[in-house]
């Protein structure tokens, strides 16, 4: 093959990946580009045009369909600056997805549970999959033709690291409120019910009373509602304080699973059955909650102070 022979290959398989009405006048512009940069290329160096020449030429420019996007954007399902946004629904869609296909807590031990429980969200995941990128493909399309759809709109930049003393001052106590719960669930709510509600009915069983179950969810609650209090006392969120909150709520989550799905909780039927749907279901939230504030660290900016060269420099 000539260089000639090379030119048009190449021009031809950068034009068929134009819409029909550009075809002939990119290529007819592109080969008289490209001819002229291979004699060029040939009379500086002293030599006559050839296959290799016309080949090194051509490939500088890129792939055909690099060139042929400088042309003419191509559709894109999935754009590059949506890869982060897509990534980030994937995992939380899934996560949910894994959570709402999970069997009842009373169920997870029955034969062939697990199977279909991963089945179930096997399927979840993968539709979810499926309809994520239908979204985006059509986000993409009405942004092809209407290119000042969704167009960026300013927001107040919060500060993160602001907390409310009340506020946090409240989830102390109800946080501190359900660890009295939770050590006498009996005696707590026969007194709020007035005797209505036994105090039997809530008896933990021996398994759960000892020292490898229960006990283990009292430390991260205290230490939760501790950080709590710091933060009451210091008016602001502290980087520490961030993420001791995120690690020690996985690790309240990951007990609170391990209730749901190890061993009877209440020696109570009825009770049991109620006290591992809320244990499953808290489990779940709060390792949403989890995910959300890891997600804000990850994306957290705390802009640089100004150089004090800057700062002396101004108030001159």
């Amino acid at each position: 093959m000539d260089a000639d022979g090379v030119i048009d290959s190449y021009v031809h398989d950068v034009a068929r990946r134009l819409p029909r009405d550009r075809r002939n006048d990119v290529a007819y512009e592109l080969r008289a580009l490209l001819a002229d940069d291979v004699r060029s290329r040939a009379e500086a160096d002293g030599r006559a045009p050839d296959e290799a020449l016309a080949l090194d030429v051509v490939r500088g420019f890129g792939r055909p369909a690099e060139t042929a996007a400088r042309y003419h954007r191509p559709f894109a399902i999935l754009q590059p600056s949506d890869t982060w946004t897509f990534v980030v629904a994937a995992l939380a869609g899934g996560a949910l997805a894994g959570l709402l296909s999970s069997p009842p807590p009373g169920e997870a031990g029955a034969p062939g549970a697990a199977a279909g429980a991963a089945q179930r969200s096997s399927t979840a995941t993968l539709a979810w999959l499926g309809v994520l990128v239908l979204l985006f493909a059509a986000k993409n399309l009405v942004l092809r033709r209407r290119p000042e759809a969704f167009a960026w709109r300013p927001r107040p930049v919060r500060d993160r690291n602001a907390a409310s003393r009340a506020g946090n001052a409240a989830i102390a106590a109800v946080l501190a409120a359900y660890l009295v719960l939770y050590l006498a669930p009996g005696p707590v709510v026969a007194a709020v019910t007035g005797g209505r509600v036994a105090a039997a009915d809530l008896r933990y069983t021996d398994s759960f009373t000892g020292d490898l179950r229960m006990p283990w969810l009292v430390v991260p609650l205290v230490v939760l509602i501790a950080l709590q209090l710091a933060v009451v006392v210091a008016g602001r969120w502290r980087p520490g304080l961030r993420w001791a909150r995120i690690l020690v709520t996985i690790c309240t989550a990951t007990q609170f699973g391990w209730h749901a799905k190890y061993g009877a909780v209440f020696e109570n039927p009825d009770a049991e059955r109620a006290g591992l749907w809320v244990a499953a279901w808290t489990a779940g939230v709060l390792m949403v909650l989890a995910g959300v504030e890891l997600y804000r660290e990850y994306t957290r900016v705390d802009p640089a102070p100004e150089p004090e060269r800057h700062r002396d420099h101004v108030a001159a």
